[in-house]
């Protein structure tokens, strides 16, 4: 059996809708065992290919939040948990 040859894909959306293919292919049924295989390999290829894509994005995310009535920018995955430099008033209404 002949390994796949790798592909590279131009981005991200063009190596999902290759892996759509495949899974439509995969779940026909009508791949013989060695096509089933490669078509396989090639969806696990395109899977961390996007996996790294998706990765590279998430790094490039800012979340934008608002403090005191300022936007304040903060990179995708830094402790967004501001809890620490609020201060919490007890209503008065709750028990």
């Amino acid at each position: 059996m002949t390994p796949p040859k790798k592909k590279q894909y131009k981005d991200y959306e063009s190596a999902l809708e290759r892996l759509e293919e495949i899974t439509r292919e995969l779940e026909s049924g009508e791949a013989k065992l060695e096509e089933a295989i490669n078509l396989y390999t090639e969806g696990l290829e395109i899977s961390r290919f996007c996996n790294e894509k998706l990765a590279e994005a998430e790094k490039k995310i800012k979340i934008i939040t608002e403090k005191d009535g300022i936007a304040v920018e903060k990179t995708f995955g830094e402790n967004n948990d501001d809890t620490e430099d609020e201060e919490y008033e007890e209503d008065e209404d709750t028990p």
